[in-house]
């Protein structure tokens, strides 16, 4: 079946179906939006980091940082904190029910995953997962 005879195009239409049952399965369990998750991730993968280094990992402007990192602080999904190496800055960090949640998220996400890649077999998966790491990596 040809959806537009281009890679690029039918990636996008994996990815923004992906996306949308990604995104409705995570507001269910474990209550998270993309953007929260995302941040969750960046803050497991980068350790306790300044708001603004946050923002830039995530390719947020800092004013949207500001009203995600709020939320996430109502939830008590992260802390905001003073920076030991300097009292002037604040730094976010995961807490135990962050950790928890994006635990939670992680699964629902890999269940996700397996659903949609379900028509390939394991080695094509891995080859998939392969080969579009090598296009982003180079374009990234």
């Amino acid at each position: 079946m040809m959806l537009s005879g281009t890679t690029t195009f039918v990636l996008h239409k994996v990815a923004v179906a992906s996306r949308r049952a990604i995104a409705a399965r995570l507001a269910e369990r474990p209550g998270l939006t993309l953007w929260e998750y995302a941040a969750l991730a960046e803050l497991a993968d980068q350790g306790a980091v300044a708001q603004h280094v946050l923002a830039t990992g995530l390719g947020v402007d800092t004013s949207d940082m500001v009203r995600l990192m709020d939320d996430l602080i109502d939830k008590g999904l992260v802390a905001r904190d003073r920076d030991p190496a300097d009292r002037r800055r604040y730094r976010i960090d995961l807490t135990a029910k962050g950790r928890r949640a994006l635990k939670t998220a992680r699964a629902v996400i890999q269940e996700v995953e397996q659903t949609t890649l379900q028509p390939l077999t394991a080695t094509e998966r891995a080859m998939l997962l392969e080969l579009v790491a090598k296009v982003h990596s180079v374009n990234n």
